[in-house]
């Protein structure tokens, strides 16, 4: 059997990892990573337009990813994936560069748009005025960080059903949901209109883009585990084609239904799908019953947002420990649990960054939610994007370097093929993190402040938080590169009369 030469402390350390992922949990592990709660709203806000390009996105952009990753991640079936893909293809530096802002990101997300979607969520089903507190809304936020960084330290064996039961429990909510909306509108009417989809789309693209590929990514994630699957060049294709399915439908149901049931100037970036379910749940089945749905569906909301961070967090902890391990990071990050087969450095790490940015926020905005909000949500698309940016293009770079390397699943129409599907995506992710450092560009209110769900915030404090935050990020990659060069892994994948699904798995453990 071939081997991947590396060195011996990254063997050391890959075997400690354990097969936990089959098949079911793949379509499950995809579909948690995909839905996300927090931005329903958002896109909402967009109108009738969002519908549209949802679905042209859906057409141009989920396909191609998801045949993108599925080429890359059966061919190259490595744990910390995309790390891998792109140092593979570009080397150390390009790997720095990707590890360190697609883990960043997730902390930030964490500890930004879940923590406050999921107090805004409390306040609103449960009555409580967590919000109305800044420092009770820092204790419960850093309540929900812990509990999720908690997960990710035991075994992914033990808690992959936290990101199995979350895409149950979302569908579940969008399905609930549908139902309300199709009843009260039956009963009462609707308040919202899908009329003027197809006005002023130009506008409606520059706004929207940003926030529908960040709901669009993870198809990649899995990858993160690869080392971790039971077989993933059988599995990963089927998965990514059946989570693709389920989630466009998934986001199709509560943002129609957000867009139906409320009035454009009610939509909120930060309570959108919360403050739609709210709309139609009292007159679909009247106040008692109201109430005592909300107690569960509050908690159910909850979880869903916590599923979301935990899965997010067990993939790039995952990528960062292995940049780590291969040169692209401090060794010390490169640390798996014997135990539990976890990387609890980087765990820690990122419970640590989570922590201190909610607390930071929440003391910069008073405890303002929506404010809160606006400015962590245009940080966090713009850095989870811009993360992707080398990604995509390592697909037709390492086909020109690994021709002979078996590809179990291969993007069709051969180079033009590829480099169509490449290019697609790419143009999505740049476009993205573009128009998420800097809203509304090409329009009159290019310098004028940032309207994000109905809420206004400085141009010059958005920016400033935005372009300072990434250049940081920035700055700690090239860190990260330098201090890994000491004990940087230059390998190569055997892919010379060595087809890949021979290659040998370092030690991991089947039990």
């Amino acid at each position: 059997m071939a081997l991947l030469e590396t060195s011996a402390d990254v063997l050391a350390e890959k075997r400690k990892l354990r097969k936990s992922l089959f098949r079911f949990d793949l379509i499950f592990f995809t579909v948690c990573a995909i839905l996300a709660i927090d931005t329903i709203g958002q896109s909402s806000s967009y109108g009738a337009q969002a519908i549209f390009w949802l679905a042209v996105s859906a057409v141009t952009f989920l396909i191609p990813y998801g045949l993108l990753t599925s080429e890359l991640g059966t061919t190259f079936p490595v744990e910390g994936g995309p790390y891998e893909w792109v140092r593979l293809a570009f080397g150390h530096m390009a790997g720095a560069i990707t590890a360190v802002l697609y883990w960043l990101s997730n902390p930030i997300w964490l500890g930004g748009t879940l923590a406050a979607t999921a107090i805004a969520a409390m306040d609103l089903l449960w009555g409580t005025k967590i919000g109305d507190n800044t420092g009770l809304s820092i204790l419960v936020g850093l309540a929900f960080i812990w509990v999720a960084v908690m997960m990710n330290i035991l075994s992914l064996r033990s808690m992959k059903w936290v990101p199995n039961l979350g895409a149950v429990v979302k569908l579940a909510l969008f399905g609930l949901f549908a139902v309300l909306v199709i009843i009260s509108g039956t009963q009462h009417g609707f308040k919202g209109s899908l009329g003027g989809m197809f006005d002023g789309l130009g506008p409606a693209f520059v706004g929207v883009l940003g926030v529908l590929v960040f709901q669009w990514i993870g198809f990649e994630l899995q990858s993160n585990a690869s080392e971790e699957i039971e077989n993933p060049q059988r599995d990963i294709p089927r998965a990514v084609t059946l989570a693709g399915v389920i989630s466009a439908l998934g986001y199709a149901v509560p943002i129609i239904g957000v867009i139906l049931v409320l009035s454009s100037k009610d939509i909120t970036n930060v309570s959108g799908f919360v403050a739609g379910y709210q709309t139609v749940v009292t007159d679909a089945l009247g106040g008692g019953a109201a109430n005592a749905l909300n107690g569960l569906v509050g908690a159910a909301v909850v979880f869903a947002l916590l599923s979301s961070g935990v899965v997010w967090l067990m993939g790039s902890d995952r990528l960062m420990a292995i940049g780590a391990l291969a040169g692209s990071g401090p060794r010390t990050m490169g640390y798996f649990s014997a135990r539990f087969g976890t990387p609890v450095p980087v765990n820690v790490i990122s419970g640590i960054l989570a922590s201190v940015f909610l607390v930071l926020n929440f003391l910069i905005t008073g405890g303002d939610l929506k404010s809160f909000f606006t400015i962590v949500l245009g940080l966090v698309i713009s850095t989870t994007t811009f993360s992707y940016v080398l990604v995509f293009p390592a697909l037709v770079v390492l086909r020109r370097k690994y021709p002979n390397a078996r590809r179990p699943y291969r993007v069709g129409g051969g180079t033009i093929g590829a480099w169509v599907v490449m290019v697609l995506c790419e143009f999505y992710v740049v476009a993205a993190t573009i128009f998420s450092l800097w809203p509304n560009l090409f329009s009159s209110d290019v310098t004028n402040a940032v309207k994000v769900g109905g809420v206004g915030i400085a141009r010059g404090t958005y920016e400033l938080t935005v372009f300072g935050a990434t250049a940081v990020m920035l700055v700690i990659a090239v860190i990260f590169y330098a201090v890994g060069r000491r004990h940087a892994v230059h390998d190569r994948w055997p892919d010379e009369g060595i087809t890949a699904d021979r290659r040998e798995v370092a030690g991991v453990r089947r039990a």
